[in-house]
């Protein structure tokens, strides 16, 4: 994935971690360790791409198998299939947060410039309404109280640790996925997809209803963006 090298003159050395993109992140998030990460890359034959000043050039790289894991391509191909899998759904539950916390922000902002207003108490209220929906939502994708590792003792993993933690799992051996594994990822991937159609109701019904509302009393309507994954 695209990186920055240095562009000091002379030879400049980069390392590779051998890993895809990271999945869409989360500003701000605590994660124990470093937090989710892309999957690592199968032994195989990729190309490095220098551009500068629009000019680009390729060169072939060999990513060699580790020889004690020889006679293993076929396991390690599905468990890389499975980490895109789980890459994928941390970045679908990142998205969803980063949109509901973007619009939480949006009414937090209404309130503060517009709180005091009577006339706009419809308009503040039925976003008021949106707010706790949301919230329901989100509580349910990342555990909104965590601000640092005392806090992961005092209050319950929600999906997105759990998501996280089932991905250093599989990492951490050159082994095809267990039954059990792949167990695990279903059951989350199922309590992700009913918050996830959660959220794309409230989009599609709450957002609109709510956003008319502020739009007839003249205050600024609320805005939906969406996040690329990061380059990092």
């Amino acid at each position: 994935h695209p990186k920055t090298i240095p562009v000091n003159e002379g030879m400049n050395r980069f390392a590779w971690d051998l890993r895809y993109d990271d999945p869409v992140q989360i500003p701000g998030a605590f994660y124990t360790g470093e937090g989710p990460k892309g999957p690592l890359a199968l032994p195989g034959e990729y190309q490095v791409k220098l551009t500068i000043g629009g000019k680009s050039q390729t060169s072939p790289l060999h990513l060699a198998i580790d020889p004690r894991t020889k006679g293993s391509e076929a396991a390690l191909q599905k468990q890389f299939t499975l980490s895109m899998q789980v890459n994928d759904r941390i970045s679908q539950l990142h998205q969803a947060v980063n949109e509901i916390r973007d619009l939480k922000s949006q009414i937090q902002t209404l309130h503060k410039r517009f709180g005091d207003d009577q006339r706009l108490k419809q308009a503040l209220d039925a976003a008021d309404q949106l707010d706790h929906k949301m919230s329901e939502v989100e509580q349910r994708l990342i555990q909104v109280n965590m601000k640092g590792s005392e806090a992961n003792l005092a209050f319950p993993n929600m999906l997105n640790e759990r998501f996280d933690t089932f991905s250093h799992t599989i990492d951490a051996g050159d082994t095809e996925p267990t039954k059990p594994q792949l167990d695990v990822f279903q059951i989350l991937s199922s309590q992700l997809e009913e918050q996830l159609k959660k959220w794309a109701q409230i989009k599609n019904d709450d957002v609109p209803k709510v956003s008319e509302l502020i739009k007839q009393a003249n205050l600024p309507a609320l805005i939906i963006t969406e996040k690329k994954k990061s380059e990092s």
